[in-house]
């Protein structure tokens, strides 16, 4: 759900979602990723996601809104999984900021994407009776 996936944070969406996005901001994911970080390059591919090896990875499930500033960090590291041969999906949830999985209740999105992520779930450990 909504990751962090490219360390250098030059997604296009940390701009374009800015005022979209009213729970998360660039400068937050700059605080968490020099914290992962430390001293290390954010183009390791040993560090940062979008930049490391795709092959041979589990199917992937992304669930992201629309509205988010990680929007770009999601949708490009599924094209690079799916261009890599892995079982990936990306859900983008139409108005949705981040963090919209957590608010249960009042929006409607939050229970249909929690669903799929126990749907998912449940087919990739069959758990089906």
């Amino acid at each position: 759900m909504s990751p962090v996936t490219d360390l250098t944070l030059s997604g296009a969406t940390y701009e374009t979602r800015a005022d979209a996005d009213p729970y998360f901001t660039r400068q937050q994911v700059a605080e968490l990723v020099h914290s992962y970080l430390g001293s290390a390059d954010a183009n390791d591919p040993l560090a940062s996601p979008l930049q490391g090896p795709f092959s041979r990875l589990p199917p992937i499930r992304i669930h992201v809104g629309d509205d988010e500033v990680l929007l770009d960090d999601s949708r490009r590291y599924v094209e690079r999984a799916i261009a890599a041969g892995v079982d990936a999906r990306l859900d983008v949830w139409t108005g949705m900021p981040h963090g919209f999985v957590g608010i249960i209740g009042p929006i409607k999105a939050s229970a249909q994407a929690l669903d799929a992520i126990g749907r998912f779930l449940t087919d990739r450990f069959g758990l089906r009776r």
